[in-house]
């Protein structure tokens, strides 16, 4: 549901394209029946947009669009710009998480949110700025690290880096092996039902016991398939 300060047709692109995004985040996580409805306030423009949400949500930094989660409704905030649909994207991936699942942590919403805000005839088409995020940082000599991510409680103390790690290792066990898939949707499936979620890392160690080394080298591979992409054009 879509409610705005201006008219929005109800078979505008937006309004199918988050009908789209519900099926096809469905279908690839194979989620459960929705539970609760999420809807969207869509702003015409920033000013109103910041306006209200500093009345409303003082204590949220600013940021272009937010899922509010309340016992009440779930939310999402936005305005129409020029990467609204982006936004509206990774925010209705929130919504329905939360609109489905009885607990979602807080590395897999974002990674899932990263994943899915990407537009692409399928899912998992490359977010390419988190690709080249993860090769400068290795370069630096960052390693990835699930354990830590799995640490994380609180959205505003995470960084970019957080961001773009939580995305690879989404990306990883979505398209690896059917073994890491499979754990991955084992464990959403799961948390239908559970209040506290327990660590998904030993399962995916079990699944795949390389999955250090094979995340580093899903986006490795994905960076050189970006690469040559572009060097074809």
């Amino acid at each position: 549901m879509i409610q705005s300060n201006f008219r929005i047709p109800e078979d505008a692109p937006l309004v199918r394209e988050l009908d789209q995004l519900r099926q096809q985040i469905t279908e690839t996580l194979a989620l459960p029946g929705q539970r609760d409805p999420v809807v969207v306030y869509l702003f015409s423009d920033e000013h109103s947009y910041r306006q209200y949400m500093h009345a409303t949500w003082p204590n949220l930094p600013p940021r272009r669009a937010y899922f509010v989660g309340t016992s009440r409704e779930l939310s999402i905030y936005s305005f129409h710009s020029e990467r609204v649909r982006e936004d509206l994207r990774h925010e209705f991936t929130h919504g329905l998480l939360h609109a489905s699942l009885n607990s979602v942590p807080l590395w897999l919403d974002e990674g899932l949110a990263e994943y899915f805000e990407v537009e692409g005839p399928d899912a998992g088409t490359p977010h390419k700025a988190h690709v080249q995020y993860l090769q400068s940082a290795r370069t630096e000599g960052w390693n990835p690290s699930l354990y830590q991510l799995e640490q994380l409680s609180d959205f505003r103390k995470m960084t970019q880096r957080d961001y773009a790690e939580s995305w690879g290792w989404v990306h990883f066990m979505l398209h690896d092996t059917d073994a890491t898939r499979g754990t991955l949707i084992d464990y959403v499936a799961e948390l239908e039902s559970k209040s506290v979620a327990a660590a998904l890392m030993p399962r995916l160690e079990k699944a795949n016991p390389a999955y250090y080394n094979g995340m580093i080298s899903h986006v490795t591979n994905i960076a050189q398939g970006i690469a040559v992409a572009g060097y074809q054009r």
